[in-house]
C-alpha cells in the first residue's frame, strides 16, 4: 500500500487516506447501535443519559472477526490502577504478539508502515518494525512505581490514577466495561470548534464515528474523552502511530467527516520511544467533506512536520529501536531541534513526560482544553478555501 507524494507531504492527507483504507470498521445498524441521548457542557457533573450508549454490540464483531477478537482478549491483562507493576504472563506475552502479527497485515498498518519508512523514520522490514510497535505500545514504563503502565493500557484499556481515569479513549473496551456494568456513560459533549451551546448541538445521530463523552468508571470519573465509534483496532493503532511517529505533539487533521486533533505524548528511551498517550480531540464536524483524499490538496507544496535536511538511517535492531553493541542511530525527527518543544531539557537529557499529558505546561488528556477560535478558523479557511 504505497502512499502519495502528496500523502507524503501533508499528514492530514495522510490520515484521510488511512480513514478510506479501515475496510474492516463495524457498521451501525448492522454491528452495533448507540444511543446519545443528551448534550452537556464538560463542566456539568450531571448524568444526562438515562441509558448506556451503547445498546447493543454484535457478539459475532468481537468473535468472527480476527482483530477485534485479539484485541478483546488484551483488555483483561492489565490492572486498572496506576502502581501496580504489570507482570505479564507468557500467555498474554503470546496475546500481544498475535495481536500485532494481526495488525501488521491489515491495510491501514501497511500504509502506516509504508509512510514512516518512505521517511526513514521506521525500519522497512516488517519484523523489526513489529519490534517498534511493540516497543511503542507494549513496553512497560513507570507512572507511579516500575512498569506500571504502557501506551496501550493507557490509551486503550484505560488507567485510574489518583482518583481520576486516565486515557481510556477506545469504543471497544468502552462497551465492554458498560455491559459489565462498570462504567456509567454521563452524556456526550459538542466539539469545541462549533461555537453553539450544547443545547443546540441537534446534528448527532446513531452514526456518528467520534464523540466527546463523560463517563464514571466505578467511582473515579471522566470529564471527557473522545472516543472513535465503530472503528477497528487496526485503524485506530495505525492513525496514532503514524501521527506519533511523523507528526508533533498537536495535529490538526481531518478524518472523515471531522477536523481532530491528534494529541502525541513520548515517553523518551535509547531504545526508542514510547506512547505517553495518543487521542483524538473533536474540534468540529465539517459534513461531506468525506470524500476523496485529492480534494484536500495543498494548492502550494508545504514542508511537512517530519521532513528535515537529514533523515535518520535505520540500522537492523538487535534490540527495539537501537542496535546493540553499535552507536545509536540518530535521533528521530520529533526529537530534533524545531520538532517538539519542551521533550529536551537543557543539557541534552530528554525530559521524560508524564502519561496522559505533556511537559511543563502542556495539558494532559483527561482536561478540558480550552479550544483557540481563531486558530480553527484559520485551518478551515487555508483547507477549504478563503484563505492564504
Amino acid at each position: 500500500m504505497r502512499p502519495s507524494k502528496a500523502e507524503l507531504g501533508d499528514l492530514s492527507l495522510a490520515c484521510e487516506r488511512l480513514w478510506q483504507l479501515d475496510d474492516n470498521r463495524a457498521e451501525p445498524g448492522s454491528d452495533y447501535q448507540i444511543n446519545l441521548q443528551a448534550a452537556k457542557k464538560g463542566f456539568n457533573p450531571a448524568d444526562v443519559a438515562p441509558q448506556p450508549l451503547f445498546s447493543w454490540v454484535s457478539p459475532e464483531l468481537l468473535r468472527q472477526r480476527r482483530t477485534y477478537a485479539l484485541f478483546f482478549s488484551l483488555l483483561d491483562n492489565y490492572h486498572r490502577d496506576t502502581g501496580v507493576a504489570e507482570r505479564a504472563t507468557p500467555q498474554q506475552k503470546r496475546e500481544v504478539s498475535d495481536f500485532l502479527d494481526a495488525v501488521l497485515i491489515s491495510t491501514p498498518m501497511q500504509y502506516v508502515h509504508a509512510c514512516l519508512s518512505a521517511k526513514r523514520l521506521v525500519a522497512p522490514e516488517p519484523r523489526a518494525f513489529k519490534d517498534q510497535l511493540f516497543q511503542m505500545w507494549f513496553q512497560p514504563y513507570t507512572r507511579e512505581s516500575r512498569d506500571d503502565t504502557s501506551g496501550f493500557e493507557h490509551v486503550f484499556v484505560g488507567e485510574v490514577d489518583k482518583g481520576r481515569v486516565s486515557g481510556f479513549h477506545n469504543w471497544i473496551a468502552f462497551q465492554a466495561e458498560e455491559a459489565a456494568g462498570r462504567l456509567n456513560y454521563l452524556g456526550h459533549l459538542p466539539p469545541r470548534g462549533r461555537g453553539r451551546g450544547a443545547s443546540e448541538y441537534e446534528d448527532t445521530g446513531p452514526g456518528e464515528r467520534l464523540v466527546s463523552v463523560q463517563f464514571a468508571w466505578g467511582p473515579e470519573v471522566k470529564d471527557v474523552s473522545s472516543i472513535w465509534i465503530g472503528t477497528s483496532p487496526e485503524f485506530e493503532m495505525a492513525l496514532y502511530t503514524l501521527c506519533f511517529g511523523a507528526g508533533r505533539e498537536e495535529n490538526d487533521v481531518m478524518v472523515g467527516d471531522y477536523l481532530v486533533k491528534i494529541r502525541a505524548y513520548h515517553i523518551h528511551s535509547k531504545y526508542g520511544d514510547k506512547v505517553g498517550s495518543c487521542f483524538p480531540e473533536l474540534l468540529a464536524k465539517v459534513p461531506g467533506r468525506a470524500s476523496s483524499a485529492q480534494a484536500w490538496a495543498p494548492a502550494t507544496p508545504q514542508q511537512p512536520p517530519w521532513q528535515s535536511a537529514q533523515q535518520p538511517a535505520w540500522q537492523p535492531p538487535g534490540a527495539p529501536w537501537a542496535p546493540q553493541q553499535q552507536p545509536l542511530p540518530p535521533p528521530p525527527i520529533w526529537q530534533q531541534p524545531g520538532g517538539h518543544p519542551g521533550w529536551q531539557q537543557p543539557g541534552g537529557q530528554p525530559g521524560v513526560q508524564q502519561a496522559g499529558g505533556g511537559g511543563q505546561g502542556q495539558p494532559g488528556c483527561g482536561n478540558v482544553v480550552q479550544m483557540v477560535l481563531d486558530a480553527l478558523v484559520g485551518y478551515l479557511k487555508k483547507r477549504f478555501g478563503g484563505g492564504k
